[in-house]
């Protein structure tokens, strides 16, 4: 079984920023009747240039992400497309993101049959100082990654497309077709 879900806030950035659990409820998947209605008015209140969402990315019941990484969805998926091209053209990707204090990195194991182990560094998940950042580790089998990605980064990208505000889709639409060479 494999994830790769995108996810729109329910509410703006300091709605979610004070709650202390956040669950599924707090959030619609991108197909939802009312994500780009969501997705506008984020966008509105913000003069263009963000609306706040997750990417949930499992693998065979684990977890990579999940409804605590949440920050700007245009910045997220662009890290995890350039970590992706990164790691497939050299052997390595990392991101450092967001003011959330999440990185990912991405590191190709082997080259028959390869796998690529996917580190997630959740950063803190509130704003208190007693929190601990977190990490979760996943290996994937390169090609069923890699077209995970290039099919939800579509998905998304087709989304985005249909916002008000373009954003940066030529930046994702230029990632995904650079993924969609190691094909």
């Amino acid at each position: 079984m494999f994830i790769i879900e995108t996810y729109i806030s329910k509410n703006g950035y300091d709605a979610i920023d004070k709650k202390q659990l956040l669950v599924n409820e707090d959030f619609i998947p991108i197909h939802h009747l009312h994500a780009k209605k969501l997705a506008n008015q984020q966008l509105i209140h913000t003069k263009g240039t963000t609306f706040y969402g997750t990417v949930l990315i499992a693998y065979q019941h684990q977890f990579l992400s999940s409804f605590y990484d949440w920050d700007d969805v245009d910045g997220i998926w662009l890290s995890i497309l350039q970590a992706m091209t990164d790691c497939l053209c050299t052997g390595f990707g990392s991101s450092g993101f967001s003011e959330r204090s999440m990185n990912w990195e991405m590191k190709k194991l082997m080259k028959k049959n390869p796998t690529v182990l996917f580190t997630w560094d959740h950063g803190f998940a509130s704003q208190e100082w007693n929190d601990v950042p977190s990490k979760s580790i996943v290996s994937f089998p390169e090609k069923v990654l890699l077209n995970h990605i290039i099919e939800k980064g579509t998905e998304y990208l087709t989304f985005r497309e249909a916002l008000y505000d373009s954003g940066p889709i030529q930046n994702i639409n230029q990632l995904v077709n650079n993924l969609k060479s190691f094909k």
